[in-house]
Order: structure tokens, then C-alpha cells, then sequence
């Protein structure tokens, strides 16, 4: 039998609640979870660049971020944010969520797991435009937002 073994990432991390976002995915749609770590190993090794991000006042200062597309047909899109842990061209990364395209919401919870919303009272706005978002999407396993 020749089974290959795949390789653990060098130079891509994950936050807890990416992984547990990827967990929630797979449930339903496996194979953009198959996607998206395809892509992700090409991110580690050099052969794909993401698409920096930008400072939106909904979202928080996002510039030290990238998204990566992730579309199959069938499934809904979905973006990973990235973001920038090296010398600022991506070479190595920390995946911060993985969510649907939807009303910007893979960037709504970047903002929030990065603390780039400094304004509690916005902050707070922003969490329940998540839950809400979440909710509608049907993917709300746990109550409130998944902020840190």
C-alpha cells in the first residue's frame, strides 16, 4: 500500500476558534473544508498569495490581514482571513476564521477575535450582526458571538 502522509504546516497557524469554525463547516460542507486546506497548504508552501486586507471602520484595521476565496460550485463561498505573523508579505501566517461571505461576516469576526474594534459599544453592535448573521445562515452552534 502506498499511502501518502500528509505534512503538518509549517508556516500556517490556527486559532482555536478557526479550527473549531472549519469543525462547524465540515458538518455540512465537507468538501470546502477539503478546499480550504488545500489552499492552505499551498499558502504554506509560498505558492499562493492572499489578497491583503484594508482599515474599514466596520471591521477594525484589518491591513496586517489577507482573505483567500474559497468557491465550489455547490457550496456557498467562503473566505479565510489570514493573518500577517512574518515580515509582511505572508510568508508565514495565522488563520483567524473561516466563515461564509455572507454580509462580510468573515471579516465581522476577524475584527472581533482581533480586538480591532475598540469601541465597546460597537463592539457589542458588531456581536449581535454576527449572531444575527450566524442564525440566518443556520450555523449557530453555541450561544452569543465568538469573540475573544
Amino acid at each position: 500500500m502506498n499511502a501518502q502522509r500528509s505534512r503538518s504546516y509549517t508556516n500556517v497557524t490556527f486559532l482555536d476558534e478557526a479550527v473549531e469554525d472549519l469543525r462547524r463547516i465540515a458538518k455540512r460542507w465537507p468538501e470546502v473544508v477539503v478546499e480550504a486546506l488545500r489552499l492552505l497548504k499551498q499558502l504554506d508552501a509560498g505558492k499562493l498569495q492572499p489578497r491583503r486586507l484594508n482599515d474599514y471602520a466596520k471591521t477594525g484595521d484589518l491591513s496586517d490581514c489577507a482573505k483567500i476565496v474559497v468557491a465550489l460550485d455547490g457550496s456557498p463561498e467562503h473566505r479565510i482571513v489570514v493573518r500577517d505573523v512574518g515580515r509582511g508579505n505572508f510568508e508565514v501566517c495565522e488563520v483567524i476564521t473561516v466563515e461564509a461571505r455572507t454580509e462580510d461576516l468573515a471579516y465581522l469576526l476577524a475584527g472581533l477575535r482581533l480586538g480591532r474594534i475598540d469601541d465597546p459599544v460597537r463592539r457589542s453592535d458588531i456581536g449581535r450582526r454576527v449572531d444575527r448573521i450566524q442564525k440566518a445562515l443556520g450555523r449557530r452552534d453555541s450561544a452569543g458571538p465568538a469573540v475573544t
